[in-house]
């Protein structure tokens, strides 16, 4: 897979990065972490500048999820209600928070965005729970900070490491990035599980208790 000459070809590509991440926050089918982990396999074979990427990625991060915190914070969501498509998104983005629950910390805040739709699930809860903005921003942008250091670490490393060609790179970085993504999901939504199966049966029991007597 060869990458045209960085006059043209890499400000376009992060241009691309940098508005599909903003997107993700949104619309989180749009596979920014492919675009993330292709900028670090790049990277690794000299075709751009790693730093630059970081930047780039980090930023729209940082932009898309201040974005969509503002748009729940300042109840703007009636403006997406106007529009098919937007009312779909809408119900989305509310059925992502349903399931990842209304009362966001600020921890989660920087680590639920490893998870698959957690960054949108994250975010749109703090709006709607209208979390004071300076420590938003502080909390997102260091979360930020990490998941692009990650996405494309991840690239660089296996595009570094493999000696396989760059395409096949970029997928392998992919796998290896949902893999680990969908594996701690699945163990945290196993412990919360059991979390709620233990306090039902503590509620049982404490209701039970009285009738016993």
């Amino acid at each position: 897979m060869e990458i045209p000459g960085p006059d043209l070809a890499l400000p376009l590509y992060f241009l691309l990065m940098f508005t599909i991440i903003v997107v993700d926050v949104i619309l989180p089918i749009v596979p920014s972490e492919l675009m993330v982990i292709a900028a670090g396999t790049m990277a690794s074979h000299g075709n751009l500048f790693l730093p630059a990427a970081v930047l780039v990625a980090t930023t729209g991060s940082w932009v898309g999820d201040l974005a969509l915190f503002l748009l729940f914070r300042r109840r703007l969501t009636h403006w997406l209600d106007r529009f098919r498509w937007g009312r779909s998104v809408h119900g989305g983005l509310r059925r992502a928070v349903e399931k990842a629950g209304k009362s966001p910390t600020y921890a989660g805040l920087v680590a639920v965005r490893f998870l698959p739709g957690g960054r949108t699930a994250s975010v749109a809860a703090a709006g709607i729970a209208e979390v004071a903005l300076r420590p938003f921003m502080v909390l997102t942008a260091l979360g930020a900070c990490l998941w692009a250091a990650w996405l494309l670490g991840l690239g660089y490393l296996t595009g570094a490491s493999t000696g396989l060609p760059l395409w096949v790179s970029i997928v392998l970085g992919t796998a290896v990035g949902t893999l680990v993504g969908l594996v701690t999901a699945a163990v945290l939504g196993l412990r919360q599980r059991r979390r709620s199966k233990a306090a039902g049966a503590g509620e049982t029991g404490e209701t039970a208790s009285p009738d016993s007597r």
